[in-house]
């Protein structure tokens, strides 16, 4: 399918491309963290097909941030992936952050307050707290528990 025939592609583009800056803003390259990002595109038809996703991941650590949103509904979503054995735990980062008190507003807030640069403002909402709080989140060693 061509690209410019994808009425979501432009907002999955836009999506990634404020992710990745922020990431960049706040981190630095990827590459010195030895971390990956990338844009998911899902395949095929469904209610999640059209969902822009955006994730950083550690593959040493076995974890991973990951942010969607669904623009048929207007959800977002921003959690934290943790390989265990057997599978996977994903942590709200909404609820993480609110429970350690690193903020206290949501998605839903800063989705109100974005205006027309909903995912900039997202991402910086996201990685700025990370930063400034848990950068070391995506390390295998970082306690999520208090």
């Amino acid at each position: 399918m061509d690209p410019s025939e994808d009425s979501y592609f432009p907002t999955q583009l836009e999506f990634g491309d404020a992710f990745r800056s922020a990431f960049h803003e706040f981190f630095g390259d990827e590459k010195d963290l030895q971390y990956e990002l990338y844009d998911l595109k899902p395949e095929g038809s469904g209610p999640k097909a059209k969902w822009a996703t955006f994730s950083i991941r550690n593959p040493l650590g076995a974890r991973s941030l990951v942010f969607r949103f669904d623009p048929d509904s207007g959800s977002f979503y921003a959690m934290l992936k943790v390989q265990v054995i057997p599978g996977e735990e994903d942590w709200s980062l909404d609820s993480f952050f609110q429970k350690q008190g690193f903020s206290e507003i949501g998605s839903a807030e800063v989705q109100n307050a974005a205006g027309e640069w909903l995912f900039h403002s997202l991402a910086r909402h996201y990685l700025g707290t990370i930063f400034s709080h848990c950068p070391r989140i995506l390390e295998a060693d970082y306690k999520l528990e208090p």
